[in-house]
Order: C-alpha cells, then structure tokens, then sequence
C-alpha cells in the first residue's frame, strides 16, 4: 500500500472530521465525492486497486459517528424494519456473501468480462473462465462503504441535519460546475498537467477527448459519462429544491449553473438518463399544476420546457452552421453510438453478463465477478435474481415514502423529495452505462438523506419529545449541541 499525496490531506481532513464532529465531516464527504479521478491510496497487492479520497473519509465519518452514542443510536435506527435502510442492508450484505460463494460455485460455469484491473490499472479486453478475483473483495469494501455512509447520513438527518446536508449538496454541485470550467480552461490552454493531482487514479483517463468540435467535459472524473451522471444528480437535486422553494436562490443559482455543462459534455448516459429526468419533472410539475398547490417555478419549469426549448431548437434548425454542429454532436453521441467500437464492446460485455445470468441459473457469479454495461445487468449476473429483487424493494420503499401524504415539516419533506430525485437520476445514468453495481457514495448520501428526511416526517412532536426525554443525559448532552437549529424560513 502506497499514500499519495492526496492522501495525506484526506487523511488531515478525516481527523479533523472526529474532532470537530458531523458538519466538517459531512462538508468534507461532499466535497471529496467529486474527486472521481483521485487516489488516496494505492493498493498493489489488489490488482492496482485505487482508494479514493470520498471512500477513505468514510471510515473517519463512522468514527465520528460512533464516538457519539446519540449518533450512533441514529445510525442503527435507520437500519429498522421495515423502512428504505433495512432493504439497501439487506441488498449490501446478501452481495458481500455472494462475491465470497458464487464465484467459487460456479467457477468455470461461463465466460465473462472480469471487473478486475492488472498491476497497470487496466482490465481485461478477452472474456475468461468464470473464477474468484481481487474485484471480489474490493467490490465488497466499496458496498459495505456505501452501506456505513447511507446509515450515518441517514442518522444524522433524524437528528436535525438535513438543512446542513442540503447545503453541501449545493455547495458541491457549484464546485462541480467550477471544475468543469477548469477541465475547459486547462485544455485549451494546453496546460491539463495541473489537474494531474486529483487524476492520479490507477484508472484509463479520457479527459482529452473530443466529438465534432466539442471538448468532452469530464471535470475532476476519468470520463465525461461519469461526469454526466454526477452533473445530472445534482441538476435533479438543485432544481427540486428550488420548485419547492427551499434554499431557492442558491439552488436557483446552482441549476443554472449545472445544467448547460449536462448539455455541453458529450456524455450519451448523460442525454438519454436528462431526458429521463426532464420528463419526470415535466410529469411532476404537471400534476402540481392541475391537483395543486402549483407555484411560480412550477409553472416557469413547464414554459421552459415545453415551449422556450422547443422554440429555442426550431430557431437552431435556420442557421444552417449551428444546426449542422448541434446536429452531428447528436448523430455521434446517440445514433451512431452502438456503431461505434465503444457501442460494440458495452454490447459484448452485457450480452455475456446476461448468459452469465442464465449460465449461474439466475443465482449470480458473484459480486464483483462480472464486468457489464448497465447496472442491470450488472445486478442480474453479479447477484442474481435475488440481489435485484433486494435492490429493487429498496427503491421502491424510497419512492413510496416519496409519495406518501405526510404530515410534517414542509421544508423536510421537499430535501426529502429532492434526495429521491437525485438517487433516481444516478440510478438512470447506472443502468445505461453503469458497469457494476457500486452507485456511489453521492448515491449513498443521497438516499440516506432522502430516508432520514421522510422517515422524520412521519414522527409527531410529542413522539419526538417523548424520544428526547428517554435518552440517557449521556446522549442528550452529546447530540443536542451538535444538532443545528432547522429552520421553516
């Protein structure tokens, strides 16, 4: 194992984390998670692995955490049947299983494209064997991450957060737009060697890359397909919050922010997963529209969409340069993207993830065994039909504690609605260019924000009193400090 140079001021930051308790952390978490391309660690022995600086603040997070029993009693609490915790849980834990026998059962059963990366960082272009490899362990170590960060962020939501965590968020998604810039501006000025310090990953880079003209943004990540799908879970989150009215002016200014770089990278996991998000929008302001309360950014988002744009690219198709640039960039990044070398290989690796499905008698290979081109089928060959399904009561124990009338705090419910939102959009950029089933860290504090908020709506203030006053003065004293004011403003 080798510490980069990165690695000590992450490591700086996550002390300072357990010092200073839940907000530096939660900042610092937010922050990191936009340091796709970056290496805290590099591990070796596990083919080449890469321990990014976001997964590395995690364990100094949970320490924070569990040196803090009110925390601590939080972060348990989420886990509880019969809410979102307890089904992603049992999703995490029945796939840390799974990459230890499945791959051991059924090895040599089929072919597949293995996730495991040589000593060079690179993974393999020839299908093999089924068998065991170093992605098993270290797939395990990334979901039981993701697992430790849902539960903490989950936690400290029921303890009064959420307006702080929506903050960072926020905050994030504006410095995803500034690294983007900076992407642009090192590139045409011929000096992209200055980001090489948060590029130091044992990854494949793209980050020089160009399509008709246009340089594919890619910010602090190795590709502008990831860049894409973290843009748009921002862009889904900001906007949310800011139709509901909450931190409207610097959500506002967030999405304004974001948006256009969604647009301007390139990505075809971006496009296709917008349109996705764009119609979800579209359909939610809509019924906000006819069943009411329907609100000022409501209506500008349904002008926006169905009238400004469509008018704004019949104006694009009568200059005839623009429209041939707007158009190639489209025909390249969606018509003739399966055409493509690219297109070929995600085809052939999901092709044989799903025999490998069939092959395994949907039980799985095991997590990390399988390398695809979608999170579903990643999800299919990697922990069968049971870990999808497992997945899959997880997310729609999030969406319907979305949709449930609650009564509550309106101002918690719209973070809550917003986080949901933002798990949604990754969730659909996964599934079309994901190629395991890790979603992420921005995932996991997402959607334990989401489950945090809408999981405290539904307790009343007498309850919620009444919880107060049962706790040890060990746990009072330690968490009611910490907890900041929520404010209805």
């Amino acid at each position: 194992m080798s510490i980069e140079p990165i690695g000590f001021i992450v490591l700086l930051l996550g002390l300072l984390g357990m010092v200073n308790g839940a907000r530096f952390a939660i900042a610092t978490l937010c922050l990191s998670t936009l340091l796709g391309a970056a290496a805290a660690l590099q591990l070796p022995a596990l083919g080449g692995s890469s321990i990014q600086p976001s997964h590395l603040l995690v364990l100094f997070l949970v320490a924070a955490a569990l040196l803090r029993p009110a925390q601590t009693q939080a972060m348990l609490a989420s886990m509880a049947y019969p809410g979102p915790g307890f089904w992603f849980a049992a999703y995490i834990l029945f796939s840390v299983a799974s990459s230890f026998f499945l791959p051991r059962i059924f090895a040599g059963a089929t072919l597949v494209y293995s996730s495991a990366r040589d000593a060079t960082g690179m993974m393999s272009t020839v299908a093999a064997p089924l068998s065991p490899g170093s992605s098993n362990l270290s797939q395990s170590v990334y979901l039981l991450g993701d697992l430790a960060c849902f539960a903490v962020i989950s936690g400290l939501t029921r303890l009064g957060y959420a307006r702080f965590i929506a903050l960072q968020l926020i905050v994030a998604s504006i410095a995803c737009f500034a690294l983007a810039l900076i992407d642009i501006g090192t590139f045409l000025t011929d000096q992209s060697y200055l980001l090489d310090v948060i590029r130091n990953a044992n990854y494949t880079m793209h980050t020089a890359e160009t399509i008709s003209g246009f340089k594919r943004i890619v910010g602090p990540f190795p590709e502008a397909s990831t860049y894409g799908a973290v843009a748009l879970a921002y862009f889904s989150f900001t906007l949310m919050l800011w139709l509901e009215r909450v931190q409207s002016r610097m959500a506002g200014l967030a999405t304004l922010f974001i948006g256009p770089t969604i647009v301007l990278c390139t990505s075809t996991t971006a496009y296709i997963a917008g349109i996705f998000v764009v119609c979800m929008f579209v359909l939610y302001c809509l019924k906000r529209l006819i069943g009411g309360p329907a609100t000022t950014p409501h209506v500008t988002l349904l002008v926006i969409t169905l009238f400004l744009i469509p008018c704004g690219i019949v104006a694009l198709s009568l200059v005839p340069d623009a429209w041939d640039s707007i158009a190639g960039l489209v025909n390249t990044t969606l018509s003739d993207k399966l055409q493509s070398q690219s297109g070929e290989e995600r085809t052939a690796w999901n092709t044989l993830a799903l025999i490998a499905f069939v092959d395994t008698a949907t039980f799985g290979a095991g997590l990390g065994t399988v390398r695809a081109s979608s999170f579903i089928a990643a999800l299919l060959s990697n922990v069968g039909l049971t870990g999808t399904l497992l997945f899959a009561a997880f997310l729609y124990s999030l969406v319907r504690a979305s949709g449930r009338r609650m009564s509550g705090d309106r101002e918690m419910r719209a973070i809550g609605n917003a986080a949901v939102m933002a798990s949604i959009a990754q969730v659909a950029s996964a599934a079309i260019s994901g190629s395991g089933t890790d979603l992420g860290l921005l995932f996991s504090t997402t959607a334990g924000l989401a489950a945090g908020c809408l999981a405290a709506t539904n307790i009343s203030p007498r309850r919620a009193n009444r919880s107060l006053a049962n706790r040890s003065p060990l746990e009072t004293s330690t968490s009611l400090p910490r907890a900041p004011m929520f404010s209805t403003r």
